[in-house]
């Protein structure tokens, strides 16, 4: 299959993003009962990715005016359990030159240092401080967990929910440019990095 190419004005930094996110009530509050839901899967992705050293991504991702001015793509597959569906989205996106970007529940620098970006409606109670998680280097990825009691469910006087949430962050390189992905694509296989970085902020929630 042939591929239209472009090429950035300068090399783009990619990081793939895998997440995890799971909302469960207190029929689920062992970690035993969670164990193999939240358990990393290698899976089927419609979205943006690298193979053989170079960088295919989405269409969509061209008709957006900042792409040439791009420093940073981000690369995110989600996966969201909750009522017993698993639906699973991919989104790619492109960062102009900052000091930091916001993925998420993460202020990730520009030179990969990861700091936690506390909010208590993404993450629920209790709280935890605003700190340096750890860095990212192209050779070890890093897996984040975190958890929280989301506090808004009980205040309207239904049951409780929690959540928990799994990141991995995976530098994939730097690129002087790219092919892009027309929908629709064949979904491709993204294997979950075996050897990472573990940062565990999960606490007791009973």
């Amino acid at each position: 299959m042939k591929f239209k190419e472009g090429r950035f004005k300068k090399p783009v930094k990619v990081l793939q993003v895998f997440k995890q996110i799971h909302i469960y009530g207190k029929e689920n509050k062992s970690f035993e009962s969670r164990k193999e839901v939240m358990k990393w899967n290698d899976f089927n992705s419609s979205n943006g990715y690298v193979k053989d050293n170079e960088l295919f991504i989405p269409e969509y991702l061209i008709d957006n005016s900042r792409l040439n001015e791009s420093a940073l793509i981000s690369i995110e597959d989600t996966h969201i359990i909750s009522s017993n569906n698993f639906p699973k989205s991919g989104l790619s996106k492109s960062f102009p030159y900052s000091k930091q970007y916001l993925i998420d529940i993460f202020d990730v620098h520009n030179n990969f240092e990861i700091f936690l970006k506390y909010d208590k409606y993404e993450i629920g109670i209790p709280s935890r401080a605003n700190f340096k998680l750890g860095e990212l280097t192209e050779l070890i990825p890093v897996e984040i967990k975190i958890n929280g009691k989301i506090d808004a469910t009980a205040s309207r006087g239904r049951e409780r929910m929690f959540k928990e949430q799994q990141y991995i962050f995976q530098y994939l390189g730097e690129f002087d440019s790219y092919k892009i992905l027309k929908q629709p694509f064949t979904p491709i296989l993204k294997t979950i990095p075996s050897e990472r970085k573990l940062i565990d902020l999960i606490k007791p929630l009973w």
